[in-house]
């Protein structure tokens, strides 16, 4: 799945398979849909793992918040990690309202995966930028 014509599902193939520990990733908006993925064996497991990342990065935006840049400019999320007993989520941002968001097994170098996604996230860009969905209203 995509959205604005913008398909970077090849961008997360390579990220999953080149560290086996990664389960799957996906790129999801900020109000929890999910624009692309990559390794997810259940479809169910997309829409819920990008309302994770939608509520991680709500969680965390007020502590970036916390961190005024130079300027007087409010801080923004660059990294949220959970660790659980069996493995690893990360989430950065990846362009505007949008954040990359993976789930990852135990004996991951997190170190590395850091590193990449936040490559990855830079080199997306603004490709990635979304708009909040609108209410619908019915008639």
């Amino acid at each position: 799945m995509t959205q604005q014509g913008t398909d970077v599902s090849w961008a997360l193939r390579d990220l999953v398979e080149s560290i086996p520990e990664i389960r799957f990733a996906l790129v999801a908006s900020s109000d929890g849909k999910a624009i692309t993925s990559f390794g997810a064996e259940d479809p169910d497991d997309v829409d819920r793992f990008a309302a994770v990342v939608a509520g991680l990065q709500a969680l965390a935006q007020p502590v970036a918040e916390q961190f005024a840049r130079p300027g007087g400019q409010l801080g923004q999320l660059r990294l949220a990690m959970i660790e659980v007993d069996g493995g690893h989520l990360f989430v950065v941002r990846a362009g505007v309202e949008t954040y990359l968001g993976v789930l990852a097994r135990e004996g991951l170098d997190q170190g590395l995966l850091g590193h990449q996604m936040r490559d990855l996230a830079r080199r997306m860009g603004e490709l990635l930028g979304t708009t909040p969905r609108l209410e619908e209203h019915s008639a």
